[in-house]
């Protein structure tokens, strides 16, 4: 048995596209002018840009902190770089040949040999041969 509802509407088994259609012109004004449409959007607007500029501020705020703290960390490193450059010239200063001989001369009284004062008894010829 084969019927036929009439309460449901009736469909285009295909849809047709003309070219009517891809020809009407746009209306010009095609941007929302109601009040109705700005109420809301003035609302979410007056919520939401105070609260981006208090982001911006904080985020500006958190930037400008880091670079304050970046700089005195440079400059605690330059100083640092200064003390070791210090500290090392009085280390070579400390451990020179002439500081060396200065302290064994003060302490234990020994001074660098001129020549002809060391003498070295040679075997060979039987006498001592002086440096």
């Amino acid at each position: 048995m084969n019927f036929q509802n009439t309460s449901q509407p009736y469909m285009r088994p295909v849809i047709q596209i003309g070219v009517g259609q891809h020809s009407l012109r746009r209306r010009k004004s095609s941007f929302p002018v109601s009040i109705t449409f700005w109420r809301p959007v003035g609302k979410v607007l007056f919520l939401l840009i105070p609260l981006m500029l208090a982001i911006n501020l904080g985020v500006a705020s958190l930037a400008s902190n880091t670079n304050e703290s970046i700089i005195a960390l440079e400059n605690k490193r330059h100083e640092l770089m200064d003390k070791n450059i210090e500290l090392r010239a009085k280390k070579a200063r400390l451990r020179g040949q002439e500081q060396f001989q200065q302290l064994a001369a003060e302490k234990l009284s020994l001074y660098v040999h001129k020549k002809g004062q060391v003498g070295v008894f040679s075997k060979r010829k039987g006498y001592f041969v002086y440096l």
